[in-house]
This record gives structure tokens, sequence and C-alpha cells, in this order.
């Protein structure tokens, strides 16, 4: 049985096996058989299909790591990333490999994170083959998504419109390898006035500050004292207290987004390049403002979003506006139905499972 479906795999997928022994050992993120049953549930609804290469070898290529990942090594704390097979340029601009997060949670709990800061729990880990590590999991990865649709994702409307506003998108979007800084909406209320009176080259200034290129940095990579130069050219600092890790003096609130281009942290202020000194007070509940505190009725920016007829721009962020909106990385729309893809799960299944058998 492993024989017919190595061979299988062989057959259907050779540019995955040909990368192999490219690599110092692989680890395999094998999803369950009760994982593609999930699928219809999923974003993987209406796109996995085992027999069209174009979509099943980018997320086959996904789910295995460069290099031998041992979760029974793996510390508690914040979650590290790891490279995978994933070069696809119309699924990734991260240029060594599309990132998977790794997170050891207490009980000794292994996550897997991957789009739009989607949860894979492993069931069996550290199982040896010839070629590295198989870590079972109970959902199958998928590969990040634009920036666009991940600020959609996490209702983060007013930064997506100010990129749009400043025609930044797609060029954003599409910079390869870059770590970015979003304010949440409530940071940009608080200085919608100021915001509003830039011009197009001040806000671009103001948004390429919350812009780290070159480097895709988790939280953990983010380390005390350090200067990070910006897409402005202007350095923002990293300033640690205690557990909480700030930008200047905006406070990373949700850390560790995974995007087509490379990471996305949310942060509760706005970044300001003419303010570069600005420190947090650890004390206090709320930092003082990067910009004079002007704030204004509704969210600003929203309305630079691009929408259709189907898709009413609003203060809140639409949760049909990502599918209204264009993506050539990341997991894609299609066209095929639901139950076309369901019939391809049990055989996808099996063509990852063959991946254990390969010596």
């Amino acid at each position: 049985m492993c024989e017919t479906i190595e061979s299988n795999f062989r057959q259907k997928y050779p540019e995955v096996i040909l990368k192999l022994p490219n690599y110092d050992g692989v680890t395999i993120v094998a999803p369950s058989n009760s994982a593609f049953d999930n699928i219809p549930g999923t974003q993987l609804n209406g796109i996995w299909n085992e027999s069209d290469a174009s979509v099943a070898v980018p997320i086959l290529e996904y789910h295995i790591l460069q290099g031998t990942v041992s979760t029974g090594a793996l510390e508690s704390g914040p979650s590290v990333l790891r490279s995978s097979l994933l070069l696809n340029k119309a699924w990734t601009n991260v240029t060594d490999g599309q990132n998977v997060l790794v997170n050891k949670q207490p009980g000794d709990v292994i996550v897997f994170t991957s789009s739009e800061g989607i949860r894979t729990t492993q069931v069996k880990g550290d199982i040896k083959f010839a070629g590295g590590l198989i870590q079972v999991v109970d959902n199958l990865m998928i590969p990040p998504a634009r920036l666009e649709n991940t600020t959609d994702s996490f209702k983060l409307p007013s930064f997506l419109g100010a990129l749009y506003a400043a025609n930044l998108i797609p060029s954003i979007s599409e910079e390869k390898n870059v770590t970015i800084f979003a304010p949440r909406n409530e940071a940009f209320q608080r200085v919608a006035g100021s915001l509003n009176s830039l011009d197009e080259t001040a806000l671009k200034k103001f948004l390429k500050y919350h812009v780290v290129p070159g480097r895709i940095l988790a939280s953990s990579d983010l380390k005390n004292g350090t200067n990070l130069t910006t897409l402005a050219t202007e350095d923002i600092r990293v300033i640690q207290s205690g557990n909480n890790l700030f930008l200047n003096s905006a406070q990373i609130v949700q850390p560790d987004i995974l995007v087509a281009n490379g990471i996305m942290h949310i942060i509760d202020n706005v970044l300001n390049p003419d303010a570069p000194s600005m420190t947090p007070n650890p004390s206090a509940v709320t930092q003082a403002p990067a910009y004079p505190e002007s704030s204004a009725s509704g969210l600003p920016f929203t309305t630079a979003i691009p929408c259709t007829v189907s898709c009413p721009v609003t203060t809140t962020a639409s949760p049909t506006m990502a599918s209204t909106r264009s993506s050539t990385m990341g997991v894609r729309t299609t066209t095929s139905p639901g139950a076309a893809m369901r019939t391809g799960v049990a055989a996808g299944a099996a063509l990852l499972a063959g991946l254990a058998a390969l010596a």
C-alpha cells in the first residue's frame, strides 16, 4: 500500500519530491484523515483539488518544513517561525520559503499557526522517518493570504484604507519579506484629525514608518533596545517592559499574524516618523498619542477602500470585502464547486500520508 501511495505521489507531484534532497532533513506536518474531512468548513473549501497541481502542490509544500523541527524540544513561550518548502510566487513573497508559526503552550500542547491566525493542533509528534520527522495535526494549514485580505479578516479598515489613500496598495502587499506594525482602528480614530490633514506624501511617509523591509520578525525576534529601519528610512525602537513589547510608545496588542509577504503585528497607537524618540510609560494604562489628539466621527480612511455594489463601504469592515478584492498570492478564490473538491480529499489525504513513506 505504501509503495502504491509513494508511486502515485512521485508521478503526480515530482516537483515536490525533487526538492527534498536539497534540504538537510525535513519536517512533514501531516494532517490526519479527519483533517481532510474538515475541509468543507475551512477556507480551503472550493480551493483544495488534489488533481490540480497548481493548487495541490503549493499547499503540500506548505506542509513540509525545512529542517527537522522536534516539537518535543520546543520550549514554552512565544511562537517561532519555521520556513516551509513553499516558494511559489503566486502564493508567497517570502523568498526563503513561506513561514509557519510553531508554539508550545501549557500542558505541552503544540500549535501550528498559518493564514489569518488559523490554529492547527498536533495530535502525534516527532515520528521519525528516513527523511526527518513527521508531526500529525488535526487540520490542514493554509498558506498566508495577502495583506489586503488579512487586514480585512482582523478588522483593520482604517489601516487598509490609509494604504489605499496613499496609493501604497499593491506595492506594500507585494514588498518582499516585510514586518508590518498595523495600528488598530481606535489608534487611527484617536488622531484622525491630524492624519486627515496629511497630504499624500506625508501620509506615505507615515505609513512606510510602520513597515520594516527585508526582515520577517516574529515577536520572539523583537529584542529590547533594537532599532529597526523602516521603509520611511527612519528607525523605530523596540522596548520591552515586563512581558509587554513596544515600538517607540506603541504596544503590540496582537502579535504574529502571517501574511503572504511576511508578518504583521497589531499595535495600539500609530507611529510618527517625526517623533522617533517617543517612549512608553509602562505604568500608564493608555500611552500618549504620537500625533495631536483629534478624533473624528466614523473610522478614518475607510472610504478609500475599493469595493463593489455588493460590498458597501461602512465605518466597519464588511465581511464580504475580502472576496471582492483580487488576490495573486496566498490562498486564492476559485470557482471550483465544493462538491468537486470533496471527491479529492480522501486521495489528498493518502498523498500527504505518502510523504511519510519516502526514504
